[in-house]
């Protein structure tokens, strides 16, 4: 059974937190401010994906699986957030509303907020706030299709599209005409990070539209 790109709905949210934990809990910041305390994380992506499914500045997307067409196994294997053009750069959530080590989740993601801020200011873009897939279906194209959906729309519309990139991420997004703008190299006692802005100037050649085209027609 082929793999299927939708928006994501509320009976999703237990499957996305797997594909995050899955995806993030072995690096430096999921293993500590997520994996450390599962329940605490499932709670805070709940709340968030809930609001997020709510929010018309945004697309919350899964790829999901399913073994055949009327099976009711259907998986979801990878998931995506897309902020829309004229979205608002919004300030990251204080220490205390983290699962774990809030003070490291800050510093953290309020530093690439800030990265995000000086590179894109106020330009209409679509902005990949995160993009994650299950171990166990990486390299099968799900990512792909959850990636060409914003490129696609943001050439339709003549912008820009920004993301932040690890370093095995990277040349993925290059392929796809994504360049390096800057970078932030975190190092702590217990590990380092590196995250990569990274933006792609609009082509303007015709596409075929990866489906859904957003929320109210999919």
């Amino acid at each position: 059974m082929p793999l299927q790109l939708r928006p994501a709905v509320p009976d999703d949210i237990p499957g996305m937190c797997k594909v995050y934990h899955s995806a993030f809990g072995d690096t430096v910041i999921g293993s500590r401010v997520f994996n450390a305390d599962i329940e605490a994380a499932d709670r805070f992506f709940e709340k968030n994906f809930s609001e997020d499914m709510a929010d018309p500045r945004c697309e919350l997307l899964v790829v999901t699986h399913k073994t055949s067409p009327d099976s009711k196994d259907e998986q979801v294997v990878s998931m995506a957030k897309w902020n829309l053009p004229g979205a608002p750069i919004q300030d990251v959530p204080p220490a205390e509303a983290w699962p774990s080590n809030g003070d490291l989740a800050v510093e953290f993601f309020g530093t690439m907020t800030e990265g995000h801020r000086k590179f894109m200011g106020d330009r209409p873009h679509y902005h990949l706030e995160v993009i994650c897939t299950h171990a166990d279906w990486q390299g099968k194209g799900a990512g792909g299709l959850l990636l060409r959906w914003g490129v696609e729309r943001a050439d339709a519309e003549g912008l820009p599209c920004f993301l932040e990139a690890t370093p095995k991420g990277k040349p993925i997004y290059e392929k796809l005409g994504f360049q390096t703008k800057g970078q932030d190299e975190f190092k702590w006692p217990f590990g380092s990070s590196v995250e990569t802005y990274m933006e792609r100037d609009a082509k303007t050649q015709k596409r075929t539209m990866t489906q859904p085209r957003s929320k109210e027609l999919a």
